[in-house]
């Protein structure tokens, strides 16, 4: 637990910067928020890249092997050995439920950075509530920080996605 708050003060002072810019403190909290899902959308962006550098091997062989077996399988039923189909297809099905569940654990890895930041709003701003103009059933009449940096970072991960980074030389 020290360490978290250690690593919070360490850098809760970058992180409040934005939200002090401008001298309105409306202007500030939808400045500093959207600023702060934009670091949050990039910093997932930048750690999926370093993970799918990391496993770039591993991913190609993985994706090679569930191509091979269904080309393997295809193979296998055009000549009518349903044995050997059935076989080789599972074999598919393990390589694709691979290559599968190692895409949703690399995709899982760009979104720590949104508990961070909703961990620091928590600090910094749970007492904060927003007006809204009608009350809305199951959440009433105000909302808090989540609701509002939540669409933020849907937005920014959203236009960070539609920004292509060309490289410098091809793999």
């Amino acid at each position: 637990m020290d360490f978290v708050s250690g690593f919070v003060e360490a850098i809760d002072y970058f992180l409040i910067a934005p939200y002090r810019w401008p001298g309105d403190p409306v202007i500030g909290w939808w400045t500093g928020t959207t600023i702060l899902a934009v670091w949050a959308a990039l910093l997932g962006k930048l750690t999926i890249a370093l993970v799918f550098r990391v496993n770039r091997s591993y991913i190609k062989e993985t994706v090679g092997e569930m191509a091979q077996r269904h080309s393997q399988s295809m193979n296998a039923l055009k000549a009518g050995d349903r044995a050997a189909y059935k076989a080789i297809n599972r074999l598919a099905n393990e390589a694709f439920g691979k290559s599968f569940f190692l895409q949703v654990a690399m995709a899982s890895a760009s979104l720590w950075p949104v508990p961070c930041a909703l961990g620091w709003l928590e600090i910094r701003f749970s007492s904060i509530r927003f007006p809204l103009l009608f009350d809305l059933p199951l959440i009433g009449d105000s909302v808090g920080y989540p609701f509002i940096f939540i669409p933020l970072y849907i937005l920014a991960r959203i236009i960070l996605g539609k920004i292509k980074i060309r490289k410098a030389h091809s793999d």
